[in-house]
Parts: structure tokens; C-alpha cells; sequence
């Protein structure tokens, strides 16, 4: 039987799961566990595009805009922009898009005979106020374009880029963007059939996004050097060119902005740019991973076990997404190693083979040069690393890591890929797949996000010493009752601080290409919420629990005012709370001005049809009374789809005649949800009005 729901791991403390035990915790779904410095993960907001895509292409990378504190996701199958509100509860809260922006019909205005093939990538800059997304054409041989967008989607100026570019990112300082421009062989290696030229695109907007001058950046300088490039480390395809071969798939930039590091996945290497010179400056291999050593065991065998150990060959770490940092005065290089083939029109440089029984997929050595013929090698490292950026030392690799808390966490589904929930179904071929790693400071601490592309699922560890970085947790929120269904196949993430976070909590944003949804992963638990009048009260904790999460406010930093009565307005602002609200201008109720807090609010539960709205008055300011409070529960749970989970049977209210006609099936309803009752005589009192403390013990209820 497929478990369902998802897996979280934890460091520092130990608790038995499925037979198995671990130096660091193992929960099942949405268990308590006790995290390493004090920091947990938790779902705090999903968005659903309401597109899946077994072979990817869904919801693929995220960016967040602070100033609006909305994300912008790239949805790969539709080819389009989708806006999402981040609420500012950290209480779950199902998303809807806001809008969509279409790059392709605003491109038609102003490039007519450009092709439109895909946007691949996004990057925010709230100094200017601009979106730049990274267009390809439709022509795998033809140049893409930078777009630049304001925050509703408009076109603000497009500037060409080079063949295919894949990904896009400002320099620090807000003076440049950079494109890396893949460049891939999408018609094969054919005999008079181009292999576009891989390139950076170095954009110039000191003076102005309109006035923004790009120059490409190829690597031709770097032709005459290809055998000193194999002695590096580089995998090279034989017969070519380093300028025709190799294929820039991620940026990261120093803090100084002085330097960029791109990242060649197929070439195994990473390539540092000189942003003051436009020239290349090194290019260094990333070397090979001895999994005969016991710290780097995996399971190479598809055979329906786990069983990881030391095998003879050789992983090709591949990094896709890398990150860039800096601490003591050095900047590190901070490496998702997922490994990756080349399969073009029937071209594949993948070799089957079959060790014990198993199958197996190793990197076909045969067309390139960077190879020791005497050994075997497999894509990836399935794990991530670090590097000094000024030489490329590696200065840590986390080893056997991931398969290890996986094999733990997931016992059932370990090495499942991410249209299967097979039991390893991917171990003969890359495992895990890390995908995509940001980095965040929380406190004075620097951590590390992975995403684990096949079984799904993010990693944490605190990189704070780069030489010795410690495992904090593993969170997966896919569910294995169906292959595809929850959160499946991490693509893209997003970090967002503290500081700049609507919580208050750092956050990260975490985009799946398989299950097309994007989950924001709150980190850390807020400080408890206390107030002096409420210590002893009967609902204490009720008050504390909805305060915490941000639904109610005290009277002020010290007293909440429990037994004080609650207006309309207040009643719908803590309700609205739980939900992310689009901003309008528009109030449909006289005694509602624009400028009043409650305005956003009270239009949401007006829009929702959670309030009466036939006689245009609100009265915001009017006590709010138990039979209306239990109407507009009722509408807002059926509104939001939420069950009504029937915990007793109907009791009939002493005061029943005393219920409207038109309350009555709320009240019930709510009554035998065990959300709203009645006192001790059984009386419920439609007519009385709510006091603050009663509030929160119904919100409470909601929330848990």
C-alpha cells in the first residue's frame, strides 16, 4: 500500500520510523520534530497552477518581487507568466494567480518577426523597478531576447541575446545583467546541421534599461587553448571546438560584482567571467567523484532494495544550478551536482551496461576527450559541494548524504523518480538528480537549499563554515498514494529573508515542473505571541495560537482585551487573514472608504459572497453577533472548498425558535462540527454579540 503524504528529517534528535533509526530526526507527515537550531521548514502557502506535466515543463523557476511581495512563476507549458499574491499569514493558505502575462502577444507589438519559442527564465531588480525574463526564439539557431517588464507585465524594452538563452540574472550592484546562453545542438550532430555557439551576454543598463547595451560574450578566445582545457578537467566532444562545444547553463555573481561564474554542466567545469574586462579569466574542471570511497557510497542498482555502498566507478558531478557566497573574505561556490546527457535527434551519450544483474547508465566516454580510458563513469554526484571561486578547490562534498536521509526518510519510495513512485526505479541512473540550490542568511547563519529533482523534496544545511557544513533538515511534501500528486520534482527555488518576507520569517519558494504547484516553506517558527490579560484564561491558548500565526492583533503589545466585543470590521479582517486578498480599489458598501484597514477586506468577503450586501451598508463598527458570525464561517469554509468533518450528531438549540430560518442550516452545521456551540444549557444565543476570546477559539478551530 503507497503511503501517503510527506517525509520530514530532520537533525538533532532521534526518533524510530518504519523499523529504522537515525543520528538526526525521521517524521512522518506533519509530525513535531525538534530542528537543529531551532529552524524548522513548513508549508505555509501552495499555489496550483492547475497543469502537470509528467515530463516537466510545469511551474519551473520563481522569482520574488519584495516591493509588491508578490512571486512571479514561469509556467513552461503554457509558456507564460503566472503573478501570485504572498499572503502574510504564516497559516496554510491555498493561492490563485492574480494574472498572467503573456510575453508572446506583447512581443508581436514590437518584434513582428520574431519567433516566440519560450521564456526560460526571470530575474527581479526593485532598485529600477523592472522584471527581465530570458526569451528563446523558436529557432534553436537563433538569437533569444532579454525582455524587460514592469511589475504588471508591460513591455518596458527588448534587447537581443545570444542563441537559446536559458538563464538570467542582475549583478549585485543592479549595473548589469547577464544571460547564459546555452547554445545546445537541438538537430544532433549531423554533417552540415549548426551546434549554436554556447555564450554569456553581458548587458549593460548603467545608463538605463532603454538605454541598455549587450554585448555576447563567446568563448573563441578560448579555441586555441583546448588541449590546456582537457588538462583542466574540461570534457570536451572530440573534434571541437571549445566555442561550439561548450554550453553555459547557470550564472552566479560575486558580491562585488567583479566576477561571474558560469556553470558548463556537460563539460563538468565552471568558467569564471571578468565583469570589468569581459573576458574570460579561468576555466577549471570539477574533477571526478571516487564512489569506491566509503563516504561516497550510493545505490547503483535497480533491483527494488536499498543498498548503499562503495562502487568502482567514477561520478561526473554536472552541477545545474549554483550559487555563490561569501565568508572570511573568500567567495565559495556553492554546486547542485545532478549530472546530465546529451540527446540530440539520435545522438546519446549514454552507454547501458549491466553490473550483477542490474542495469545501469554510464556516461559513453567514446567521443570525448577528459577521460581515463581504465575507468567506468555515471552522470552526476548526486550530492552538493563546495568550491574556493578563486582556484575551484573543492572544499566539501556532502558525500552519500542524500541517498542516505532518503533511504531513511522514504524507505518505501527511495529512488523514486518523478513520474513514478517506483522503489528504486532511478538508482542505476543519477538517484536523487539535485537540481537547484539558493543559499539564505537566517541570523548568523548561512544555509543552503537543494532541491532533489526525482523523489522530490528540499534539503537544508547550515554552509556557515564551508569547510564543514552540518545536515538540518529534509522536507518532502509529495504524496505517494499516485505518482503524481502534491509536490513533485523541485525546479526552481527562491529565497526570501526575514526582512523582506510578509510572514516576517525567511521563506522559500519552491517551484515543481512535474505537479505544476509552488510551495512557500516558511523556516523557523515565529516568537509565541503572549499578552498579560490573558494568562489563565480560559482561551489562552486559542488567543496565543491565532495571535502567533498572525490572524489577531492585541489592543496593544500587552493586553489583548478578551473579553471585549468584536466588530464586523475585526471579525472579517482576522477571517481574511487566512486567505491571500488581491488588492482592489473597488468597495461596494457606503459606510466602506477605500482608506479604512478593513477596506481589502471586508470587499474579499463581499466578493466571496461571505456578507448580505442588499442593503449597501456595512456597519463596520457594530459588534459583530453570534448568528452572523456563524453565517459568514459557514460561506467562507464552503467558499474556501474546506470539509465539514461531522465529529456530532445535531443537538437542537433550547433557543432554536430564536434562530432565523435563514442561520439555521450555518449554525447546525457548524454545531456539528464542533466549530460553534452553545453554553452549558444548550442555549447558543443568536442575538448576543462576540467577544474577542470567542473569536479566536473559532479561528483557532479553523486553523488546527
Amino acid at each position: 500500500m503507497k503511503s501517503k503524504k510527506l517525509a520530514v528529517l530532520a537533525a538533532s534528535c532521534s526518533l524510530v520510523f518504519t523499523g529504522l533509526s537515525f543520528g538526526g530526526t525521521i517524521s512522518s507527515a506533519k509530525a513535531e520534530t525538534s530542528i537543529k537550531h531551532g529552524l524548522e521548514m513548513k508549508v505555509s502557502s501552495r499555489y496550483d497552477s492547475g497543469v502537470q506535466n509528467e515530463d516537466g515543463g510545469a511551474t519551473e523557476i520563481v522569482a520574488y518581487n519584495t516591493d509588491n511581495q508578490k512571486y512571479y512563476v514561469i509556467n513552461g507549458t503554457t509558456k507564460q507568466l503566472e503573478v501570485v499574491k504572498l499572503p502574510s499569514s504564516s497559516a496554510f493558505n491555498a493561492l490563485k494567480a492574480e494574472k498572467t502575462i503573456n510575453l508572446e502577444e506583447n512581443l508581436k507589438k514590437v518584434k513582428p518577426n520574431f519567433t516566440y519559442g519560450d521564456v526560460t527564465s526571470i530575474s527581479i531588480n526593485t532598485e529600477l523597478d523592472v522584471i527581465v525574463a530570458a526569451v528563446q526564439a523558436a529557432g534553436y539557431n537563433d538569437n533569444g531576447l532579454a525582455v524587460f517588464l514592469d511589475y504588471e507585465g508591460n513591455l518596458l524594452h527588448v534587447i537581443e541575446a545570444g542563441k537559446q538563452p536559458d538563464m538570467v540574472t542582475f549583478t549585485p550592484d543592479g549595473k548589469k545583467i547577464l544571460v547564459a546562453n546555452e547554445g545546445e545542438p537541438r538537430e544532433g550532430y549531423v554533417t552540415g546541421v549548426a551546434d549554436p555557439q554556447g555564450s554569456v551576454s553581458v548587458i549593460d543598463i548603467s545608463a538605463g534599461v532603454t538605454k541598455a547595451i549587450a554585448k555576447t560574450i563567446t568563448f573563441e578566445s578560448l579555441d586555441g587553448q583546448r588541449d590546456s582545457l582537457v588538462a583542466n578537467g574540461v570534457i570536451l566532444k572530440k573534434e571541437t571546438a571549445p566555442s561550439v562545444d561548450l554550453e553555459p547553463e547557470y550564472i552566479a555573481v560575486s558580491a562585488d560584482s567583479k566576477f561571474a561564474y558560469v556553470a558548463l554542466q556537460e563539460a563538468n567545469a565552471i568558467a569564471t567571467l571578468n565583469l570589468s574586462t569581459n573576458e574570460w579569466d579561468n576555466m577549471q574542471g570539477l574533477g571526478f567523484k571516487d564512489h569506491s570511497q566509503e563516504r561516497n557510497a550510493l545505490d547503483l542498482m535497480k533491483d527494488k532494495t536499498i543498498t548503499i555502498q562503495p562502487e568502482s566507478v567514477k561520478g561526473i558531478y554536472m552541477p545545474d544550478g549554483i550559487a555563490a557566497y561569501e565568508t572570511n573574505g573568500k567567495t565559495y561556490i556553492v554546486t547542485a551536482n545532478e549530472g546530465d546527457s546529451r540527446d540530440w535527434n539520435g545522438y546519446l551519450n549514454e552507454k547501458e551496461t549491466e553490473l550483477n544483474g542490474n542495469e545501469v547508465v554510464l556516461f559513453d566516454i567514446a567521443d570525448y576527450d577528459g577521460f581515463a580510458k581504465e575507468d567506468t563513469y555515471i552522470f552526476g554526484g548526486r550530492s552538493f559541494s563546495i568550491y574556493e571561486a578563486d582556484t575551484m578547490t573543492q572544499v566539501f562534498d556532502s558525500g552519500s548524504d542524500f541517498e542516505t536521509i532518503i533511504a531513511k526518510a522514504l524507505p518505501e519510495f527511495f529512488n523514486a523518480s518523478n513520474n513514478n513512485t517506483k522503489l528504486d526505479n532511478r538508482s542505476g541512473k543519477k538517484g536523487p538528480e539535485p537540481e537547484d540550490v539558493k543559499i539564505g542568511q537566517i541570523g548568523d547563519h548561512t544555509y543552503a537549499f537543494i532541491g532533489i529533482e526525482r523523489v522530490g523534496g528540499v534539503m537544508m544545511y547550515d554552509i556557515t563554515n564551508p569547510q564543514a557544513p552540518t545536515f538540518v533538515q529534509y522536507m518532502n511534501e509529495r504524496d505517494f498514494s499516485k505518482d503524481i500528486q502534491g509536490d513533485v520534482s523541485p525546479e526552481g527555488l527562491a529565497f526570501i529573508s526575514a526582512q523582506q518576507s510578509p510572514t516576517g520569517l525567511p521563506t522559500l519558494l519552491v517551484a515543481h515542473e512535474v505537479s505544476g504547484t509552488v510551495t512557500a516553506l516558511t523556516i523557523g517558527a515565529p516568537s509565541s505571541v503572549t499578552f498579560t490579560d490573558v494568562q489563565g484564561h480560559w482561551a489562552q491558548t486559542a488567543i496565543e495560537s491565532v495571535a502567533t500565526a498572525g490572524l489577531f492583533q492585541g489592543v496593544t503589545k500587552e493586553e489583548f482585551k478578551p473579553n471585549a466585543q468584536l466588530t464586523r470590521a475585526q471579525f472579517v479582517t482576522a477571517l481574511s487573514r487566512m486567505q491571500s486578498i488581491t488588492p482592489t480599489n473597488k468597495v461596494q458598501f457606503s459606510d466602506v472608504r477605500p482608506s479604512d484597514y478593513f477596506a481589502q477586506p471586508v470587499t474579499w468577503a463581499s466578493k466571496n459572497n461571505l456578507l448580505n450586501t442588499a442593503t449597501g451598508h456595512f456597519k463596520p463598527y457594530e459588534s459583530i453577533t453570534r448568528e452572523e458570525t456563524a453565517q459568514i464561517l459557514y460561506r467562507y469554509i464552503r467558499v474556501t472548498n474546506s470539509d465539514f468533518v461531522k465529529v456530532q450528531e445535531k443537538q437542537t438549540f433550547t433557543d432554536d425558535q430564536a434562530i432565523s430560518l435563514e442561520a439555521k442550516e450555518a449554525v447546525y452545521a457548524l454545531q456539528q462540527a464542533d466549530i460553534f456551540t452553545g453554553d452549558e444549557q444548550q442555549y447558543f444565543r443568536p442575538d448576543a454579540t462576540l467577544s474577542r476570546a470567542e473569536a479566536a477559539i473559532l479561528l483557532h478551530k479553523l486553523l488546527h
